[in-house]
């Protein structure tokens, strides 16, 4: 295809360099709200455009060629350039504009971002706020991959690439499901053996740090009859009579499931865990943006 008629446009940019960062069509595809085919037509695009193939894939793998990879750092200026001139444009009208990137869990933008996200809005009408859902344990990554800011339960410790703010402390709970049945039975026990009740956990982050410790610190091998990533997998299961499970009070408050399940009284007493707001530091300090809004945080 000739110069003159290359067409592509930041969009498809932005795509293409969340694929180069997680190496996953349908990683990607589920995070920018398209289909896997119209993901790889976008690629077969681009790569008509260029010239050149940029990516190698079979069923299994994706790796990006060399042209890929000189083709990646060409889209990430362009796009900086252009959020550069949404900046600058902005600043010469005494007005921030530009686009805000947010990753949270379905939890969190039902139930932490509305207020703090009206208020940013009504400040700075002028930011185009771009957000994401999807599974919390994945939100540290997301950041990682080129996120603004996340909202996520953050693990204790620093990080000297990180900035963090904590605005709440969420006890985890233990629940079981509603009526009678084989897991009803075992909690009927005058002492419940944990080592024999079957769970249902985090894949991993920091509730599943958590847990992972109550039960090292008791010397009890947990019998773990699933391992799923996100907290309503955990809510659907329980609720199924497959085991005892393991949340954060604020989803089972939030929860559709909510009535289908039990909050056990005399379960684990595990550490509470911390959700806040997390950005690199270096784009905290180099981009007004950013700024804005952590200054919007209360």
């Amino acid at each position: 295809m000739c110069n003159n008629e290359i067409v592509m446009d930041l969009q498809e940019l932005e795509i293409y360099v969340a694929l180069c960062a997680n190496l996953h069509f349908g990683k990607t595809s589920e995070a920018h709200h398209i289909s896997p085919s119209a993901l790889s037509r976008l690629i077969k695009r681009l790569e008509d455009e260029v010239g050149h193939e940029l990516l190698v894939r079979d069923n299994r793998t994706v790796a990006l060629t060399e042209q890929g990879r000189i083709f990646r750092q060409f889209a990430q200026e362009m796009i900086s350039r252009w959020e550069q001139l949404q900046l600058e444009l902005g600043m010469a009208s005494d007005e921030l504009a530009g686009k805000l990137t947010l990753f949270a869990s379905v939890t969190a933008s039902q139930s932490i971002l509305p207020n703090v996200l009206a208020r940013f809005r009504q400040e700075y009408p002028g930011i185009h706020i771009q957000l994401e859902t999807g599974y919390a344990v994945n939100a540290l990554a997301r950041l990682r991959e080129g996120c603004d800011v996340v909202v996520a339960a953050l693990p204790a410790g620093e990080d000297t690439q990180l900035v963090k703010r904590i605005i709440m402390s969420i006890p985890i709970l233990a629940i079981a499901p509603v009526g009678e049945g084989p897991i009803d039975d075992m909690l009927g026990r005058a002492k419940v053996d944990w080592s024999e009740m079957p769970l249902v956990l985090p894949t991993l982050g920091q509730a599943r740090d958590n847990i992972d410790d109550w039960f090292r610190r008791r010397r009890i091998r947990p019998n773990v009859y699933s391992e799923v990533a996100g907290n309503e997998a955990i809510l659907s299961l329980v609720a199924l009579g497959c085991g005892v499970g393991f949340v954060p009070k604020l989803v089972i408050e939030n929860s559709p499931l909510a009535d289908r399940v039990r909050v056990l009284a005399s379960g684990p007493d595990f550490q509470d865990f911390h959700v806040g707001f997390c950005a690199r530091k270096r784009n905290l300090e180099t981009s007004p943006i950013i700024r804005a809004f952590w200054d919007s945080i209360h």
